[in-house]
């Protein structure tokens, strides 16, 4: 049974890495679908992973204390957990400002910050897709601490990257001429 599920939430990532790719290399509505399409699958990529390293602490940790627990839940899902919350603020701010990304009316430093902001995730994507195609992850369904570190890092950087997403799109619409031509 852990094949097909590990398939599975294996096939999301690189589903997930191909529409980034599609839409990093297109533009207009077709980018932004590419873009929608890629953050929803790696939430439900990201999900599955939780699933299964929840389910391994909760069977590890039956006899520790709620403080052990919820500090080894902490410590082992937190750079999931943070890349999720990242991966649904941008998906949420794609989708409530979509009419202005579509039509360009948003400043140039969104795209650049969108850019940099689906680098860094794909290089978190890059280290969580090696370390759950390890055998260590297949028996314990743990990953590795240096990994866990370095996921943290990325995903506090694209955090900040997501804010920037945010100000620039609330505070820095742009429609140039156009409100004059009509």
């Amino acid at each position: 049974m852990k094949d097909w599920y590990a398939a599975i939430y294996k096939g999301f990532i690189i589903a997930g890495y191909i529409s980034f790719i599609i839409g990093f290399f297109s533009e207009g509505s077709v980018s932004l679908g590419a873009y929608l399409a890629g953050y929803s699958v790696l939430i439900l990529g990201i999900m599955m992973i939780l699933t299964v390293l929840l389910n391994n602490i909760l069977r590890v940790t039956q006899t520790d204390s709620i403080f052990q627990i919820l500090y080894a839940i902490f410590l082992t899902t937190g750079p999931f957990l943070l890349m999720l919350l990242v991966i649904g603020f941008i998906l949420y701010l794609m989708i409530f400002y979509k009419d202005s990304i579509i039509d360009r009316h948003v400043s140039k430093n969104y795209y650049s910050f969108s850019n940099i902001s689906v680098i860094l995730l794909l290089i978190q994507l890059y280290l969580v897709f090696i370390n759950i195609s390890t055998e260590k992850f297949q028996t314990t369904g743990k990953i590795s601490k240096v990994t866990s570190s370095l996921l943290y890092l990325l995903g506090v950087l694209n955090a900040i990257c997501s804010i920037v997403i945010y100000t620039i799109l609330k505070y820095f619409k742009t429609d140039g001429f156009q409100s004059r031509m009509k």
